[in-house]
């Protein structure tokens, strides 16, 4: 009973915020119910951020440790790959500052507007990288770029044939447009349009 009220609890709040910080016990690890909650905040929009506490309360650990368990939770959930991670103690104040300060980064970067003429830039240089799978009989021609929306950042890509952009190649673009402009903690959303409007959106 208690769980289950924690939890409603928890999609409530994720429902109203703008930046989520997760806070994890670095003893314990991440949960099924902590990469729920995850996942409910990345797929709304929200910004995230991983709080690893009580790190001062683990033993034996050096340089590499926290990166190594890091690689194994962006292994069972990719997208937390792009989510700041913080190695805090709440009881010694260690990195307590630096978690505030994600969270105005990661919120100024899920308000943030790229120019046009940036947006197709890289969108060329990725295209000239990689060029989209094409589908048997019709050429698949990626046109232009620009960004739509914020909060999160969203981006409409206009193409010969958008329906036939796989989900790897779409996953390549984002990857690529967080390179450029970094983006941490923030979902980046892309809408495929075909060049008059008939493509899904």
């Amino acid at each position: 009973e208690v769980e289950f009220y924690s939890t409603l609890r928890s999609e409530r709040a994720v429902e109203r915020a703008d930046v989520c910080v997760l806070v994890v016990d670095a003893a314990d690890g991440l949960h099924v119910q902590d990469l729920r909650v995850a996942s409910q905040s990345w797929d709304r929009g929200a910004g995230l951020i991983v709080a690893v506490n009580k790190w001062d309360l683990i033993e034996e650990k050096d340089a590499n440790t926290s990166e190594r368990g890091r690689a194994i939770v962006v292994e069972r959930a990719p997208f937390l790959g792009a989510v700041p991670f913080v190695y805090m103690s709440a009881l010694t104040g260690l990195r307590v500052r630096r978690v505030l300060d994600l969270i105005l980064e990661v919120a100024e970067a899920r308000t943030r507007r790229v120019p046009t003429a940036e947006v197709n830039r890289v969108l060329g240089e990725l295209v000239q990288r990689q060029q989209p799978p094409q589908s048997s009989g019709r050429e698949v021609k990626i046109l232009y770029a620009s960004q739509v929306g914020t909060a999160p950042p969203t981006f409409a890509i206009v193409a010969s044939e958008p329906h036939a952009i796989s989900e790897a190649y779409q996953r390549f673009l984002v990857n690529g447009y967080r390179d450029a402009w970094g983006f941490p903690g923030v979902p980046i959303r892309l809408r495929l349009r075909a060049r008059k409007g008939r493509g899904r959106g």
